[in-house]
């Protein structure tokens, strides 16, 4: 992969989008595309915006987020001190996963299991607010679900759209959205004090009472995101967490960040993909012989894993080399199918 087809994937330093504006766009493409032949799209938060780092082969989100826990009610990740490694002025923690606290109880036949992103919305206020969000999508590439829960209600267009509802007797608002392609809806209410659950419904989940009939399911469910980083620098905080895929997170007070991200397959000609590549290495990580790239201004780490893909790390320079490896150490990828 190379850099224009980066920048043409990811955008560099977008604004961070709202699920309506998710839902939008993913009408008007819907539109545009009629004509064709249908294809599966993948949609939710993978059009959130990541900024490009070393060759920009690392993802990094442009806004800092936190993650709400499993209650629903806290938002931020607890860390756990762990040795350090030959010293840097940098000490290794150890991190909790994010973890997404809701999911559908039955999931609708026709669903695969959710992949989980993280980003940012605005409230009516104006102020920033954390959201996470499940992405359900259909095997006929249109009827998908997005499932977001934040602290607060976040307003999912202008308010003269907006209208009103009674949910199981709290408050509620929906929004519907016309396009060629068909319909989607949007239904937000308030499940507990201080947590907001927005459902967003395409295909033959789009129509009032398609949304209602699933926000009877949604119910308590703690899954943690099948991409973890259990390890890394004291203070830094996780910014972004995308498609099950990327991870990212960011020095306190600077704009240096650490980042995961899966691939298809290992990268093979790391010294000519890696920009500002000096030296590549071979060391060992868990047991599997994998590549560490020196760059001008940090490491890059390549891991191969049992199921012939890879996952790349990339850590600024001031981290060691063994630090680098022993964070890449304390990756996880899970399988979720739940």
């Amino acid at each position: 992969m190379n850099d224009l087809e980066l920048l043409r994937e990811h955008g560099p330093d977008a604004p961070p989008v709202s699920l309506a504006a998710l839902s939008s766009a993913r009408q008007r493409l819907m539109a545009e595309m009629a004509p064709a032949a249908p294809a599966r799209r993948r949609w939710g938060w993978s059009r959130v915006s990541w900024a490009p780092q070393h060759r920009r082969v690392g993802l990094g989100f442009a806004v800092a987020v936190v993650v709400a826990a499993a209650a629903g009610g806290t938002f931020m990740l607890s860390e756990h001190r762990a040795s350090t490694g030959r010293s840097t002025g940098v000490q290794l923690v150890a991190f909790d996963s994010p973890v997404y606290p809701i999911g559908l109880r039955p999931r609708p036949a026709g669903l695969a299991a959710p992949t989980f992103s993280g980003g940012v919305a605005r409230d009516e206020q104006g102020n920033d607010r954390p959201v996470m969000t499940a992405v359900f999508r259909a095997a006929d590439g249109v009827s998908d679900v997005y499932l977001g829960v934040s602290d607060r209600y976040v307003p999912q267009d202008a308010p003269e759209r907006v209208r009103s509802v009674s949910l199981q007797g709290v408050p509620g608002f929906v929004v519907e959205h016309d396009a060629q392609s068909g319909t989607s809806v949007v239904l937000s209410w308030q499940r507990r004090p201080g947590q907001w659950v927005t459902l967003t419904g395409h295909g033959r989940f789009g129509n009032e009472a398609a949304v209602r009939a699933l926000a009877a399911t949604v119910a308590d469910d703690a899954q943690p995101v099948p991409l973890q980083v259990r390890l890394a620098p004291a203070g830094w905080r996780l910014v972004a967490f995308k498609d099950n895929k990327i991870v990212t997170l960011r020095a306190p007070d600077s704009v240096e960040e650490l980042s995961v991200n899966l691939v298809k397959a290992p990268e093979r000609d790391l010294m000519g993909w890696v920009s500002g590549a000096k030296r590549v290495s071979t060391v060992q990580v868990n047991g599997r012989e994998s590549d560490l790239v020196q760059t001008i201004d940090g490491w890059f780490l390549q891991v191969p894993l049992p199921d012939g893909t890879a996952f790349h790390l990339q850590a600024p320079a001031m981290l060691t080399g063994e630090q680098v490896v022993a964070v890449g150490a304390q990756v996880v990828v899970t399988s979720h199918a739940r």
